[in-house]
């Protein structure tokens, strides 16, 4: 007979009991979240005349809404994986302050400014699953890790999306505004503020968030006109260039020669 300790040390257990699934709570937030991107993505693109106002509004409302939805859940899937591999309970949790900045923004630019913080992934200790583990309480790299893949998921989801962008559908370029929805989550993400997964990346491991950063910036800024295999691969190799010039700057490489 498998002993509880063992039982609740297996990946698949704990991806389905802790990683896949969402708490109310949860729930609640991301819907949240998801309605007021939505609102702020769509306010400068309602219709022109007040026969069109509303159809439009709300069309391009339901669009932003489901952009949100996809990026905030992928967003979210990399994390929980990586942090259930590593024996923690993944728990989402928005940022209001974040959310009520973004409103605050777009009322004030009239909806030409999109700002949005989208919340993150907390991770905490499953007792049974950290046993045995060299560090048993929450690990600042395995942190790290799980962050990254917040960013990376959509980053890779408008890579995915950018050999489409010049198609039209319903009149709009949906694949092209999927993108950016994406490069936005990826890189308001990284923005250490509290309650959003910045804070979680640049606290425990800032170097690591140096990494994230540059490959996020690079990648945001090629995506639109380089092959994306071609874009992954300089946009991690100039992460790795942030990651090294953050060491050295800060003396991390440095050594005693005599």
């Amino acid at each position: 007979m498998a002993s509880f300790a063992s039982e609740h040390r297996t990946f698949f257990y704990n991806l389905k009991r802790y990683g896949l699934s969402l708490s109310k709570e949860e729930i609640r937030q991301i819907i949240i979240t998801v309605l007021i991107i939505g609102f702020v993505w769509s306010f400068n693109k309602f219709g022109d005349t007040p026969e069109t106002w509303l159809l439009v509004g709300a069309k391009n409302f339901i669009i932003g809404a489901l952009f949100a939805l996809v990026a905030i859940v992928f967003n979210q899937i990399g994390q929980r994986i990586v942090g259930v591999y590593y024996g923690y309970d993944p728990i989402y949790e928005y940022c209001m302050i974040g959310l009520m900045i973004a409103l605050v923004i777009t009322f004030a630019s009239r909806g030409f400014l999109i700002f949005f913080l989208p919340g993150g992934i907390n991770l905490r200790h499953l007792t049974a699953s950290r046993l045995g583990e060299f560090r048993y309480y929450t690990n600042d790299w395995e942190w790290a890790k799980a962050g990254f893949m917040g960013p990376f998921m959509n980053i890779l989801l408008a890579l995915l999306a950018s050999p489409f962008k010049d198609v039209m559908i319903l009149g709009l370029p949906i694949f092209k505004q999927f993108m950016i929805m994406n490069m936005f989550f990826a890189i308001y993400s990284l923005i250490p503020l509290p309650s959003n997964l910045g804070l979680y990346l640049f606290y425990p491991h800032i170097f690591f968030w140096s990494f994230t950063a540059a490959f996020v910036a690079s990648c945001s800024a090629m995506m639109f006109f380089l092959n994306p295999l071609i874009t992954i691969i300089v946009g991690l190799l100039l992460g790795f260039g942030g990651l090294f010039y953050h060491f050295q700057k800060d003396g991390k490489w440095d050594y005693d020669r005599s």
